[in-house]
């Protein structure tokens, strides 16, 4: 009889497929590879393509919405693999029924793996919300047993994306709604106690043997197996007693037998010499003889029918020592494991104490942890906002920045105008264009050089390299600058644009 099981597992893709050779890593010992062909995959799917599959759709109507590329998600797998809020990229639940005791005779491990097979065929029907990535049913370790790997998927977001990577939601989704819900009361532990249900009944129509929930001290305490022991032994007292009083009557007829059949001399044709106060003796007995000839033939057999069933009653009763002897030692046993349990008990009841003061501080703890942690779920929405409009501050000053940036490029270049407004004749003399100066200063020309380096050093350490660029190696007017100095009309208006 085995115990169906449902316990989480680590979710290891190496294990799952048996890639330990694909990346040079030794087997595990508990592994028998001669068994490994026997193994089935049901379900082996690519994560980043089953998100796109399950979460595609989704992510594109969130990103649309989206007018700042910051706030857009590029690939929610890996969104989900770096977040920090607890959610994984799926989960992984081991199932199987029975131990390595109940595996002896291969066709068992043949049903254990068919009953697995079923259960994986109507798994996605049951569960909606979760999608199953991998299905993995291994032989070639000392039960056979299923690797089950899904995504759960819940619906119906208002903000953020409409279907996301949440397993509590998908649980409450699917009707495992608890009552009173708490960490050890919650929708998964719902699911997985009618998973364990749904699987055994599966293995009991394969001819599986499941065993019940397990009591805390086993199937008997110690004074029921005492009793049910002196109950054994009291009626085999009684068999053993029953038998001997059956038998008793018979030993007596025989030894009657035994005594007339050697009581005087048998009277043959001839002379016999015999002492005269003998013979009345002689005489009844052989009247006796005569009359109960056909009797003593009848206690005869009789008699070998007695002889031969009190053989067998004492071959009985010397099985019925031996077990009674089994039963002293059996009992001497019993009192000894007694004593151990009497023990336990003893540190069981002083471990129920301390664990009773423990579980006080951990509740006190956990009122203490959720309190804390809807602080920090309101500490954290309030930094989430300061962050956006930070950001969005940020993103203006910027902005300015780099207006005022293109302004002094402007400015800068226009300067150089002063400088560089000239051409070169064949003899070797300069010709000044309409913003050239002829006659500048060394000071003043170092000034107009100077200020384009001073420029383009604080645009380069502000992180604008091509304006940089522009004011140590080009001058010129710019536009803005131009319907300044050249307006194309003689007559401004009040609302003129000054374009730097």
């Amino acid at each position: 009889m085995g115990r169906v099981s449902m316990p989480q597992g680590k979710g290891s893709q190496l294990h799952n497929r048996r890639e330990y050779e694909k990346i040079g890593k030794p087997i595990p010992d508990n592994i028998d590879v001669s068994k490994s062909s026997e193994n089935i995959t049901l379900v082996d799917k690519d994560i980043k393509q089953a998100y796109q599959e399950i979460f595609g759709e989704a992510l594109e109507k969130y990103n649309a919405k989206q007018k700042r590329a910051d706030r857009k998600i590029e690939d929610y797998c890996d969104h989900i693999k770096k977040s920090k809020n607890g959610e994984k990229l799926f989960y992984e639940d081991v199932v199987q029924w029975g131990s390595k005791e109940d595996f002896q005779k291969p066709e068992m491990r043949e049903r254990a793996k068919e009953a697995l097979v079923q259960y994986v065929k109507g798994f996605e029907e049951r569960n909606p919300n979760l999608k199953l990535i991998g299905a993995y049913i291994h032989m070639d370790e000392a039960s056979p047993h299923l690797h089950l790997d899904y995504i759960p998927v819940a619906q119906g977001y208002t903000r953020g994306l409409e279907t996301r990577n949440s397993l509590d939601k998908a649980m409450k989704q699917m009707g495992y709604q608890p009552e009173k819900e708490s960490r050890k009361n919650n929708a998964t532990k719902l699911w997985k106690e009618n998973e364990r249900s749904v699987f055994g009944e599966i293995c009991r129509n394969m001819g599986l043997e499941v065993e019940a929930e397990r009591k805390a001290r086993g199937s008997l305490s110690v004074e029921e197996y005492k009793e049910v022991r002196e109950q054994m032994i009291g009626e085999i007292e009684q068999e053993k007693e029953a038998i001997v009083a059956e038998v008793e009557p018979l030993r007596e007829l025989k030894t009657g037998i035994d005594e007339i059949d050697t009581t005087g001399t048998k009277l043959p044709f001839g002379v016999v010499a015999i002492k005269k106060k003998d013979l009345e003796a002689v005489k009844e007995q052989a009247k006796a003889y005569t009359a109960n000839r056909d009797e003593i033939g009848e206690m005869r057999e009789r008699s070998a029918a007695v002889s031969r069933r009190e053989q067998r009653v004492d071959q009985r009763e010397q099985l019925l020592d031996n077990k009674a002897n089994e039963l002293a030692r059996q009992q001497q046993q019993l009192q000894q494991m007694y004593q151990r349990q009497l023990n336990l008990n003893q540190l069981l009841e002083k471990s129920e104490q301390d664990g009773r003061a423990k579980d006080k501080q951990i509740a006190d703890l956990q009122t203490e942890n959720a309190s804390l942690r809807g602080q920090i779920r309101s500490l954290t929405a309030q930094m989430d906002e300061i962050k956006a409009e930070l950001w969005d501050k940020i993103n203006n000053l910027r902005d300015k920045l780099r207006g005022a940036y293109e302004s002094l490029t402007n400015v800068v270049k226009a300067v150089g105008m002063l400088k560089y407004d000239r051409e070169k004749d064949q003899n070797g003399n300069y010709t000044y264009g309409k913003y050239g100066i002829s006659n500048l200063s060394k000071a003043q020309e170092k000034l107009i050089d100077g200020l384009a380096e001073y420029g383009a050093k604080w645009a380069k350490e502000d992180g604008f390299p091509e304006m940089a660029e522009e004011m140590e190696k080009h001058v010129g007017i710019s536009k803005g600058i131009e319907k300044i100095v050249e307006p194309p009309a003689p007559k401004r208006s009040k609302g003129w644009e000054m374009e730097l």
